[in-house]
């Protein structure tokens, strides 16, 4: 959190009426579309959790992108940019997109040919309901106590430096917002509301761009000019250390990625919405397209941002922290009106991921909880269950958030990843023994994703490897371990004809 001295200077200017308007408006625009999507039919769990496949894939794509980024993205992407002076970290960008493609191409009709509601129901088929099961719990926990946590706190920061607002206020505001009208629309809202915010945010990032262009010599092509000179958009380190932002590293991120995004409800929930393969392929396609564009806008506001203040130096508070640049910018830089807006697209790219995140955490709940303890539920019980976790989910989030903001961390997103690495982040290697090997079994997988998570705290604790890295050695360990273990455990359980369907090459 940013000290009381840092605070005073960025609450110089407070918010205009202006700003009040398009922040109401906004919330306004988000509660309506949330009214709209619950007056449609909404009678099954299918229809609550995937539209009915009602979903085009162009605004499935647009839901894709906005569950994917969220304001770790907005304010920690330039914050990094800023403060290292390079580009290295961008590597992230390339190998998410191809992994993203890689998906699309490869592994999506597999998964949308089972008629499933949530990824973790492969995982009963491919092996057991154990596996099922311990999936899915791994899922809710790390989606709440985890992402959902710090998506909630990026922007309440941004509100608090902007406004003076209590950051926990902040918090309570966006968590209660959001739910409102993910307990209404179900899927339909999210989506629909995802798409609202991603104009709202593509907007703020553009106006951002003009007018911190403004303040450097030579506006956008001055942008350039120096950066390109300065080495600032360096994006490749060639160098074998797996400590720094190299290559390999990302080269690692790109094969940890494709299963990541498979064990991702979230993400799969908005392909299995669609209603053919072919627009659930380009869903992740342009979503991942979609999201490359957003990143580079990302980063080159942080390095525009470090030219801005090498040329301004007076007018940067010191001491500032790195995750505080963008918003202090906005506060002190932006005009009135335009201070809204920027602030609507940082709530935006929160709540577009925290609404994704609850629906999400809702469908594991019924479809693999409800649905295997209570088989004999009527789908009027399921929806009615569905509501209630999702206004549980959004509760608990908005807790987490409010428990994380007591933390002091160099870099919130840092510590994301490395929370995602360690808890679950070997997990994603289960879908891939799954999928991609015939003799795995359920107690090898096992005992891989068990063996991930102290491999990982070990790397984690051990050495100085890059935090990017963490997740393919996850997933790796999970693999490797899973496949030995599950020959020891005897190898392939079921035939070749019972996992025809289930794996990568021998589908229906």
């Amino acid at each position: 959190m940013i000290p009381p001295p840092i605070l005073a200077a960025v609450h110089a200017r407070t918010l205009a009426w202006q700003d009040y308007v398009t922040l109401v408006l906004y919330f306004a625009l988000n509660l309506g579309i949330g009214w709209w999507c619950a007056r449609r039919k909404q009678d099954a769990a299918n229809d609550y959790f995937l539209g009915g496949g009602r979903i085009p894939w162009w605004a499935a794509a647009v839901s894709f992108f906005a569950t994917a980024t969220s304001s770790i993205s907005f304010m920690a992407l330039p914050a990094q940019a800023y403060s290292d002076k390079n580009w290295l970290t961008y590597g992230t960008v390339p190998s998410q997109t191809l992994a993203g493609f890689a998906t699309g191409f490869f592994f999506v009709a597999l998964l949308r040919r089972m008629n499933i509601t949530t990824i973790f129901s492969y995982l009963e088929r491919r092996f057991d309901k154990r596996v099922q099961l311990l999936g899915a719990a791994l899922g809710v926990m790390l989606k709440i106590g985890g992402r959902m946590s710090v998506v909630l706190l990026l922007p309440a920061l941004a509100l608090s430096t902007v406004t003076g607002l209590n950051v926990y206020v902040s918090i309570l505001l966006m968590g209660v917002v959001t739910t409102i009208y993910a307990v209404e629309g179900g899927f339909e809202a999210v989506v629909w509301t995802d798409f609202i915010q991603a104009i709202v945010v593509f907007g703020g990032v553009i106006v951002s761009i003009v007018y911190v262009s403004m303040g450097v010599e030579g506006g956008l092509p001055g942008i350039f000019e120096k950066g390109l000179a300065a080495g600032r958009f360096h994006a490749a380190d060639w160098s074998l250390n797996l400590s720094g932002n190299t290559v390999w590293v990302f080269t690692g991120m790109f094969f940890a990625t494709i299963f990541t995004y498979l064990g991702d409800q979230p993400l799969m929930q908005r392909i299995l919405g669609t209603a053919t393969d072919r627009e659930a392929r380009n869903t992740v396609v342009m979503g991942c397209v979609i999201g490359t564009v957003s990143a580079t806008l990302f980063f080159f506001i942080g390095t525009s941002l470090s030219l801005f203040y090498e040329a301004n130096p007076a007018k940067l508070a010191e001491g500032l922290p790195n995750d505080a640049i963008f918003p202090f910018f906005i506060a002190n830089e932006l005009p009135h009106g335009i201070v809204g807006l920027i602030i609507a697209a940082l709530f935006a790219v929160s709540m577009g991921a925290l609404s994704g995140i609850i629906n999400s955490a809702a469908a594991i709940v019924v479809s693999d909880f409800q649905m295997t303890f209570r088989p004999q539920s009527t789908e009027r019980q399921r929806v009615k269950l569905a509501r209630f976790t999702t206004f549980l989910c959004g509760a608990l989030a908005t807790l987490f958030a409010m428990y994380l903001a007591h933390l002091n961390a160099p870099s919130l997103w840092k510590v994301f990843i490395k929370l995602v690495a360690l808890i679950g982040g070997g997990f994603p290697g289960v879908f891939a023994l799954g999928m991609l090997t015939r003799r795995a079994n359920a107690p090898g997988v096992l005992v891989g994703a068990l063996a991930s998570i102290v491999v990982t705290w070990a790397v984690q604790t051990f050495t100085s490897t890059n935090v990017f890295f963490h997740g393919f050695v996850a997933i790796a360990s999970c693999m490797v371990v899973g496949y030995a273990a599950s020959l020891a455990f005897g190898g392939a359980i079921k035939s070749r004809e019972e996992l025809r369907g289930l794996i990568l090459w021998q589908r229906k």
